[in-house]
C-alpha cells in the first residue's frame, strides 16, 4: 500500500469541500460519507490484554496497547461523524465548526501516536511505547484537578496529563511537511477554534449590516471553510499506520478497503 499515494489524494482537486453537497453531486468523491459508511459498517473485535505487568512491559502488551487505542478511536469516529453528517445535511454549518475542531484534534492525536510509537518500537523501547498509551488512554487534565471532590484519592491518583493539543497539531503540521503538503495544520486548527470559541466570528455569521441597521440573517451555508475532507483522509492514514505497528489484521484490512476505494475513485476521475 502506498501511503504516499494515498496522503496525496486531498491535495488533487478531486476531493470537494462542501460535504453537504457533494454526497449528491456526480462525479465527486465524497470522503466524509466513504469514512462514516465504512468505519459505521467495522464491527470491533474484544480484545484480550496480555498477561503482563505494567511495571515490565513488554512487546505484546506495547502492541495490544496500540490496538486497543486504535479500536477505541474508531469506535469514537463511528459515532462522531455520525452526527456531523447529520449536521451537514442540515446545513448546520455554526454547530459543524465545533465537531470538525473535535475531529481535527483526534486526528493530530493519531498522528503524534503513530509516528511516536513507531519510533519507540523501531528500537524496541517498550517501556516508553506503554507510556505514551498510559497518556492517551489515561491522560485526564479534570480528574486530576477536580476528581478527589467527588471520588476517594485510591481512584483519582495517579492520573496523568493528556496530550497536549499544541504538541499534537505540530506534530500534524510536521507531518504534512514530510509528506509534501501544504503545512497549515496550525491555521486550520486555528480557524475551527475561532469559530467554537465565543468571540465575533461567531456572531458575524448572523449579522448583516446596512448603514446603522444591523439586520439578522441565516447563517451561511457554505461549508467549505471546515476543510473536513482533507483530514478525514490522513485520519484513516494514520489508523491504518496505527493498526500494522500493533499487527492487528482484521480492522486494519477494512481500513485499508477504503483508502484503495478512495484512492481508485480519485483515479477514476483523472481520467
Amino acid at each position: 500500500m502506498r501511503i504516499g499515494h494515498f496522503a496525496n489524494i486531498a491535495e488533487s482537486g478531486i476531493i470537494q469541500p462542501r460535504t453537504h453537497e457533494v454526497m449528491t453531486h456526480k462525479g465527486q468523491i465524497p470522503i466524509l460519507a466513504i469514512v462514516e459508511q465504512g468505519l459505521r459498517q467495522i464491527t470491533l473485535p474484544p480484545l484480550v490484554r496480555p498477561h503482563v505487568a505494567i511495571d515490565n512491559p513488554n512487546e505484546e502488551l506495547a502492541l495490544w496497547g496500540i490496538t486497543y487505542y486504535s479500536y477505541c478511536l474508531t469506535a469514537h469516529m463511528q459515532t462522531v461523524l455520525a452526527g456531523l453528517v447529520q449536521l451537514l445535511q442540515a446545513n448546520n454549518i455554526p454547530t459543524a465548526f465545533i465537531l470538525c475542531r473535535h475531529v481535527f484534534e483526534w486526528t493530530a492525536h493519531a498522528c503524534y501516536m503513530s509516528r511516536n510509537t513507531e519510533n519507540y518500537l523501531k528500537k524496541k523501547e517498550w517501556g516508553r511505547a506503554w507510556h505514551l498509551q498510559s497518556l492517551a488512554m489515561e491522560g485526564n487534565i479534570w480528574i486530576k484537578s477536580h476528581g478527589p471532590k467527588y471520588a476517594p484519592t485510591e481512584m483519582t491518583e495517579g492520573v496523568p496529563d493528556p496530550l497536549g493539543v499544541a504538541n499534537i497539531v505540530s506534530c500534524y503540521e510536521g507531518y504534512q511537511r514530510q509528506v509534501g503538503k501544504e503545512p497549515d495544520a496550525k491555521d486550520s486548527y486555528g480557524l475551527l477554534s475561532e469559530h467554537s470559541h465565543p468571540n465575533s466570528a461567531c456572531f458575524n455569521r448572523y449579522c448583516q449590516y446596512e448603514g446603522r441597521q444591523v439586520r439578522f440573517i441565516s447563517p451561511s451555508t457554505d461549508a467549505s471553510v471546515l476543510g473536513e475532507e482533507r483530514y478525514l483522509l490522513d485520519l484513516l492514514i494514520f489508523l491504518e499506520q496505527l493498526l500494522k505497528l500493533g499487527k492487528e489484521r482484521t480492522v486494519r484490512k477494512q481500513i485499508i478497503a477504503m483508502l484503495e476505494g478512495i484512492a481508485r475513485r480519485a483515479k477514476e476521475k483523472q481520467k
